[in-house]
């Protein structure tokens, strides 16, 4: 090989952190604090093995969309407004990993037909059921009724939550309402009847323009909740456990990683690692003790997948 074409190639070689075919498309759903913390972890877990590209929704079109995913490059949407995007423009090529989707979002998803399911991945916004459960027995341990209120979006989710309460003896009440009106009784129903009340991401059930007066009215019942967020903790949840943005974005990278060294993705599932958060003044309020923060943890940390 001639010498100008070797040093040519080395100068090539050193100056591309990846090739054209190790770019990854990150498709933020906000241009919001929580979003950008994904991105940021994402790229730190991937370092130089991927050329990281960034997108906010309001700034990619469908046309976009479909040029991306008519190529080979790593589409990572995040957040469930961006992932219902790509999927509905998806061309069928690309392979898919979102991030910060509940579950049951990621199950209802339509793809492309003939789409190999092994290009479409995700790491899950809510708890495994053994995570949940396990926290509401650290921090209640004299709880034995669990509360519940879905709807129907999460059937399956409240099924896998039954089943895992039965092996623990515990009692789960379950409330499913088909729209926010039938909230306020199904609420009320379903506190009757428990020792504390457990609280799964659902748009309908539990968002931002309801969560402050279900935790005032579980207030009012003297029933302490477990949430799912650090949000929720502070507007008024006894304690959550929940994985943040920066652990989601972090073993998003580390399943673009494994898309790049082995040729597929890690099967969709939940993050691996959680944290938890406590609401001292509600748990006085309410004349809640709770365990240590060190003996919390040590049963959840005994239980992450």
């Amino acid at each position: 090989m001639p010498r100008w074409i070797f040093l040519c190639c080395l100068f090539w070689s050193l100056a591309s952190p990846a090739s054209a075919e190790n770019v990854v498309h990150l498709i933020l759903s906000e241009d919001a604090a929580a979003y950008q913390e994904v991105a940021n972890s994402f790229r730190a877990g991937i370092g130089p093995r991927l050329n990281v590209k960034v997108w906010t929704l309001a700034d990619i079109d469908v046309a976009q969309v479909r040029n991306l995913t008519g190529g080979s490059d790593l589409v990572v949407p995040v957040g469930v407004k961006a992932t219902r995007f790509v999927a509905a423009q998806h061309a069928g090529q690309a392979p898919v990993l979102a991030l910060m989707i509940p579950r049951a979002t990621s199950e209802k998803l339509k793809w492309p037909a003939g789409m190999s399911r092994k290009k479409i991945s995700a790491v899950f916004i809510d708890q495994p059921p053994e995570r949940s459960l396990t926290l509401v027995e650290a921090a209640f341990p004299a709880a034995r009724n669990v509360g519940l209120v879905i709807s129907s979006e999460n059937e399956a989710v409240a099924k896998a939550l039954a089943r895992e309460a039965a092996r623990r003896n515990l009692r789960l009440t379950v409330e499913t309402i088909t729209g926010p009106e039938a909230l306020p009784s199904a609420l009320r129903r379903v506190l009757a009847e428990s020792d504390v009340l457990l609280l799964v991401p659902d748009a309908v059930a539990i968002n931002a323009s309801n969560a402050q007066n279900v935790l005032l009215t579980t207030y009012r019942f003297r029933i302490p909740v477990v949430g799912f967020s650090q949000g929720l903790t502070k507007a008024g949840a006894v304690v959550s456990v929940y994985s943040s943005p920066a652990q989601i974005g972090l073993q998003g990278a580390q399943f673009a990683a494994r898309l790049v060294e082995m040729g597929e993705l890690p099967v969709p599932r939940h993050a691996r690692e959680s944290s938890f958060a406590f609401n001292s003044y509600v748990a006085r309020s309410l004349g809640v003790v709770l365990p240590s923060e060190a003996e919390i943890r040590r049963k959840l940390e005994s239980k992450n997948d």
